[in-house]
């Protein structure tokens, strides 16, 4: 484990604890300092795993508290992941294989409500088209879902529809 602080990124004297373990899983969990304490700036850490010793596809960090884990990212350069954070807490290695999940509520010709939704690292993009051409989408974060934006609301819809909505592990579904 390796922690730069740059200047002025923390707010008083600092008693930094670190650790490694393992859970019954197989995981391994870095700890760094205590998640209430604030941090003023960024931090940037590497972390080099023995569970996954090179780059993987799929891999990556993530923020773990009280079982719910939270993307971080990071990127690998010479079998570590180095990412930023402005948090202490317990920082994670997973596996993230499984696609993002698309359930239309309504397709209609007035217009398209779908919801989206990504078990672990989150949605990183999507992307709509009706025969070919781009098709606004706006998303709404409460409910998880689409909704079409139409630039003439006489018009309607009619054709093919294509949607894709990525993660942020690389995963793609397609509806």
């Amino acid at each position: 484990m390796e922690i730069q602080f740059p200047l002025d990124a923390i707010y008083d004297t600092l008693y930094l604890n670190t650790d490694r373990s393992v859970d019954n899983a197989g995981n391994e969990t870095f700890t760094i300092g205590t998640r209430t304490i604030p941090l003023h700036k960024s931090i940037d850490v590497a972390l080099e795993s023995e569970q996954f010793s090179r780059q993987e596809d799929r891999v990556s960090v993530y923020r773990a508290v009280n079982n719910v884990y939270s993307y971080v990212g990071g990127e690998w350069i010479n079998g570590r992941v180095h990412f930023s954070t402005r948090e202490f807490g317990d920082f994670v290695f997973l596996k993230d294989s499984v696609p993002p999940s698309i359930t239309p509520v309504a397709v209609t010709g007035q217009g398209v409500r779908i919801r989206i939704k990504d078990s672990l690292s989150g949605i990183s993009s999507f992307e709509a088209s009706i025969n070919g051409q781009w098709l606004l989408l706006t998303y709404d974060n409460k409910s998880n879902t689409l909704s079409s934006k139409l630039p003439d609301p006489s018009s309607t819809l009619k054709g093919d529809f294509v949607l894709t909505v990525t993660d942020n592990a690389g995963n793609q579904s397609k509806y």
